[in-house]
């Protein structure tokens, strides 16, 4: 009976596609992150603990509580070998962002729109090969010219407070 209900579940999560992706979540609420338990090692786990019972108790003199320990550890090596080729296969080009990778302050970049005493001039910066740009805001008194090498502090509402590079390497 295992086995039909697993095969069953295998193929019915093949045509409709939700054995790959599907989990089950411990408590049963869904938390919106991955999940607990994958549905197709355990669909696996069920198929062929099913089968080598079957086989075994069909066909061998093996005694019950025999024939049940080497489906399991059967199904349990098969199921977690198929875990195993599953995470490889679908974590391979994952490039989940984190929120640190988002951040913004220490980012090397030049000012393209000068600024100075309290104006307003933008910034351009590459992060994750991609070109961005910021507004940055010179300080009373400081020169932020055209073509300047500059590393942002900190990010307030949009708005980048930055320091000269040279001035920051000269005081390493």
């Amino acid at each position: 009976m295992c086995f039909w209900v697993g095969l069953l579940l295998l193929l019915s999560g093949g045509i409709h596609g939700h054995g790959l992706a599907g989990h089950l979540h411990a408590g049963g609420v869904d938390a919106g992150g991955p999940g607990f338990v994958p549905l197709l090692p355990l669909m696996v786990f069920v198929t062929v603990w099913g089968a080598t019972g079957y086989v075994f108790t069909r066909f061998s003199g093996m005694h019950l509580l025999a024939v049940i320990l080497i489906c399991t550890v059967t199904a349990l090596l098969l199921g977690c070998l198929m875990y195993t080729v599953l995470a490889r296969v679908m974590t391979r080009y994952d490039s989940s962002m984190k929120e640190m990778d988002y951040e913004q302050a220490g980012q090397l970049g030049y000012i393209s729109i000068a600024a100075s005493d309290g104006a307003v001039g933008e910034m351009k910066y590459v992060l994750h090969g991609t070109m961005r740009s910021i507004g940055v805001r010179a300080e009373a008194g400081q020169q932020l010219g055209k073509g300047d090498r500059v590393i942002i502090l900190k990010v307030n509402k949009g708005m980048a407070a930055v320091t000269l590079f040279e001035r920051e390497t000269g005081q390493l």
